[in-house]
């Protein structure tokens, strides 16, 4: 499968005291300094994105940098981006479902369930890609905060019964069990559009059974390289798995993870990174 510090500064105007005389005609007053933005800081936080497979959508994470004002909450500034479409996913194989004229409205904690409440656009999803955009705000939130155990998703300060008319959110939502909904089989490293020094060391996260997946490298001149990889455990534990691609000439790459379905041996799900070995 893949947000300076600066402050306002203040001129202080000095006026005589006790009596009328105007400031010295010899003095040229100061220019005052340019306004400036109020100070932010830059969060790296893991947003949820929709991922199409052959068969279904699944879920997905992937890095990324979010400016966050000073004094905003990570958590409010995260949602609304993602509501609002503002975040985007860096690899092109995922999708933010959201935007389209949603705005996150405000958040709200009571014991460990998350209100949401949003306008909603143009949400013009069917029922699995609802249930996926519904997901993305799920996961992200506890992801920023797993002492989140649900979230309720209110419409315009109401409860609502559904989004886009197909999945029910008229109570709170907790995460779905991950077997379930992320992606079976995920290239943490390299990152797209990562640049790397050789040897090439891949790696990432896996739900598949007996462990096993396969994978193949593009290379420069339409090279291919294929090979089977493990993870370190079988579903339903997601587990870790990294392959040595060895040394590898400078170039542009492609790595492809797969797994194959049980039942006829198609590919079920998929996940591929470009990456720059520049030496």
């Amino acid at each position: 499968m893949r947000a300076s510090a600066l402050g306002v500064i203040a001129i202080a105007v000095i006026v005589a005291l006790g009596g009328c005389a105007g400031p010295d005609p010899g003095l040229s007053p100061e220019p005052s300094p340019p306004a400036t933005s109020p100070a932010a800081q830059e969060v790296v936080a893991d947003v949820y994105f929709s991922h199409a497979q052959p068969t279904e959508f699944t879920l997905i994470d992937e890095p990324q940098t979010v400016l966050v004002p000073d004094g905003a909450s990570v958590l409010d500034t995260v949602l609304g981006a993602v509501v609002s479409g503002e975040l985007q996913p860096i690899d092109p194989d995922y999708a933010n479902l959201w935007g389209n004229g949603s705005v996150l409205l405000s958040t709200s904690r009571a014991g460990d369930v998350l209100t949401v409440d949003l306008t909603v656009g143009s949400l013009n999803v069917g029922a699995e890609a609802e249930s996926i955009a519904i997901a993305q705000l799920v996961w992200t939130a506890v992801g920023l905060d797993p002492a989140i155990g649900a979230v309720q998703l209110t419409i315009d300060g109401a409860v609502a019964e559904t989004l886009a008319g197909h999945v029910d959110i008229s109570g709170p939502i907790s995460p779905e069990p991950p077997e379930s909904v992320l992606t079976p089989v995920q290239i943490v490293a390299p990152a797209e559009g990562a640049s790397v020094m050789s040897p090439v060391v891949a790696s990432g996260v896996a739900c598949v059974f007996e462990a096993s997946f396969l994978w193949q490298l593009e290379g420069p001149g339409g090279s291919l390289v294929e090979g089977s990889g493990m993870a370190a455990e079988a579903c339903p534990a997601r587990a870790d798995w990294q392959l040595d691609l060895g040394d590898l000439a400078a170039g542009d790459y492609v790595l492809t993870v797969l797994e194959l379905s049980m039942n006829d041996g198609s590919v079920s799900s998929t996940d591929s990174k470009a990456f720059t070995v520049t030496g």
